[in-house]
């Protein structure tokens, strides 16, 4: 079994943030729940060459098996997901904010909360991907097909490096709260055009989108073990007070922060001893 992040080679560190690869091997006595997945500030490719897993909003009724690969837009909600089989390996690109808009000129406004099959985008290439993936037996291998598929794309990119690409990484990586105002200027564009190319290449405003990063900061922040208590972890992460992280964990995760803790808890990696 693994549980790790990577970083891409030299050629890809402009698109590809990192890659999550999570190896699970599951005793057939084992009871998990479904893993809670709230939302990430990130768009993704990801792969699954061992196993299926299956995917549902909570209190929908909207289970979905995902196929052997999919690209993700931004997730605005929380998704309940888990394994359909004793063996599960999933390997997820994790892009820059806008960099797979470059690579694919899918507007993102059209894939919020939403998957769709590779093999839809790139018949040819992602089946070719798939098929090399399921007969591999080596992590590194895994990765070398993908980053080859990868550099694939950015050969002939739909779109050159823009502005705004650097202004959204900003806030992913940065704990400040940047006003719209700065964050336009910084962009040389007006609020508006801001607006529309965040929908454009993102999916969501730059409101919503920092607000899925502050959220993230404090979700990740409350796995590790540092003595905070929430509090603590809603001030540092830029909230006014404890309630306005109550609210957000409400509209994110579905529930409130103790109780999405207590959910997590109970969740595969959990179970199997992996860090999350």
């Amino acid at each position: 079994m693994i549980f790790k992040s990577i970083y891409p080679c030299v050629a890809l560190q402009e698109y590809v943030s990192l890659y999550r690869i999570r190896h699970f091997i599951i005793p057939r006595n084992l009871g998990t729940s479904p893993k809670p997945y709230p939302p990430h500030p990130e768009q993704s490719i990801i792969f699954y060459p061992r196993g299926a897993e299956v995917t549902n909003f909570p209190g929908e009724n909207s289970k979905t098996i995902r196929p052997r690969s999919v690209l993700a837009g931004q997730f605005t909600k929380r998704i309940d997901r888990w394994s359909i089989h004793n063996e599960l390996l999933i390997i997820l690109v994790v892009f820059r904010p806008g960099a797979l808009h470059r690579l694919t000129g899918i507007p993102f406004s059209l894939l919020i909360d939403r998957v769709i099959d590779l093999e839809a985008v790139y018949p040819q290439k992602a089946r070719e991907v798939n098929e090399r993936l399921g007969s591999c037996e080596n992590y590194e291998q895994m990765i070398g097909i993908i980053e080859t598929f990868l550099l694939s794309l950015t050969a002939n990119p739909k779109m050159l490096a823009r502005r705004p690409d650097r202004i959204f990484e900003l806030m992913v990586i940065n704990n400040a709260n940047y006003s719209l105002d700065w964050l336009a200027r910084e962009a040389c564009l007006s609020i508006r055009q801001l607006e529309r190319k965040s929908q454009e290449y993102l999916g969501v405003s730059p409101k919503f989108f920092t607000r899925i990063a502050r959220f993230n900061r404090s979700y990740y922040m409350s796995m590790q073990d540092h003595g905070l208590d929430w509090l603590d972890v809603a001030l540092y992460c830029g909230y006014h007070d404890y309630q306005h992280l109550v609210k957000d964990y409400k509209e994110f995760a579905h529930t409130t922060p103790r109780n999405f803790l207590e959910e997590e808890s109970r969740s595969l990696e959990r179970a199997l001893g992996l860090n999350s």
